[in-house]
């Protein structure tokens, strides 16, 4: 019996929060703050997209004699060994993996994009990966819309309340 694939997506966290304005400006006056913020970003993606996801951080600068994954919302969080990149710990993972799971690669860095291409995996940008995650809100927010019309009539309400509430909810997308 054939084994089902994985879904996994390799992140290069310092490219995305490099990329994004908002991350960017975070992390001018805290690193850890957009760290943070981006890994949020990341948990609701991967609730909505079923993908493992895991994030990579280099501590290509730091004293750290050995990489360092902990886990947070059910994703991996990577940091590299001292002078090793994020990079070079994302190549390793695409040679590893790439040929036997679904693996999507998320970097800006043209040599691992052709790398994840040259092996059959799927290659993202950062601005790709912010759009993917705004098309899946905007997919929850027309959700929770639409779950909140069909609950609403099912209520026993009079026709005068009804039509005071379709008013409000016609000035509230107004």
């Amino acid at each position: 019996m054939a084994r089902n694939r994985r879904n996994i997506t390799i992140i290069d966290g310092y490219n995305v929060i490099n990329s994004w304005t908002d991350l960017k400006e975070i992390s001018k006056e805290s690193l850890e703050a957009a760290r943070e913020k981006l890994i949020d970003y990341l948990a609701e993606y991967a609730s909505m997209t079923d993908e493992e996801v895991v994030i990579v951080f280099d501590a290509y600068n730091l004293d750290r004699n050995k990489e360092t994954i902990s886990e947070k919302y059910g994703m991996k969080i990577v940091y590299t060994k001292k002078f090793q990149t994020a990079d070079t710990y994302i190549e390793k993972q695409i040679l590893k993996i790439a040929r036997s799971e679904n693996l999507k690669v998320v970097t800006d860095d043209s040599q691992i994009q052709i790398l994840a291409a040259s092996k059959a995996a799927a290659r993202m940008t950062s601005k790709e990966l912010k759009a993917a995650i705004y098309n899946n809100n905007s997919k929850i927010k027309r959700k929770k819309r639409a779950d909140f019309n069909r609950n609403f009539k099912s209520f026993p309400l009079s026709e005068e309340l009804i039509e005071k509430i379709e008013d409000m909810k016609k000035d509230l997308k107004n």
